[in-house]
């Protein structure tokens, strides 16, 4: 199972993330959770890479493990659009694939 730990700001924007595991939906490689999973991932990460005012690092990126920090959470509309559009995705995709993908939220 992905497991995924979101922190964010009292205005719901994304603080640090921490994700790990494997979805084990199908054999590896062939899994489209996972690969559901990295595309979001992946995408958030680069288009927050993309923008000047967004600072975080990178804590940890190893294979089933993957945790982000921000620095400072941009009070931006831009950042807004794209931590909602993020968290939709996340909630989308546990709510169509229970088994294989569990959120948690904090607020920190």
């Amino acid at each position: 199972m992905i497991e995924v730990s979101v922190g964010l700001s009292a205005d719901n924007l994304v603080r640090d993330l921490n994700c790990s595991g494997h979805a084990g939906f199908a054999i590896k490689g062939t899994d489209i959770v996972c690969a559901a999973f990295t595309l979001m991932l992946r995408t958030f990460v680069r288009t927050c890479e993309s923008y000047p005012e967004t600072v975080f690092k990178v804590v940890s990126d190893a294979e089933g493990d993957f945790k982000l920090q921000f620095d400072e959470v941009p009070r931006t509309e831009f950042f807004r659009g794209v931590c909602w559009y993020f968290l939709r995705g996340l909630d989308d995709l546990s709510r169509d694939f229970p088994g294989q993908v569990n959120i948690s939220y904090q607020e920190t």
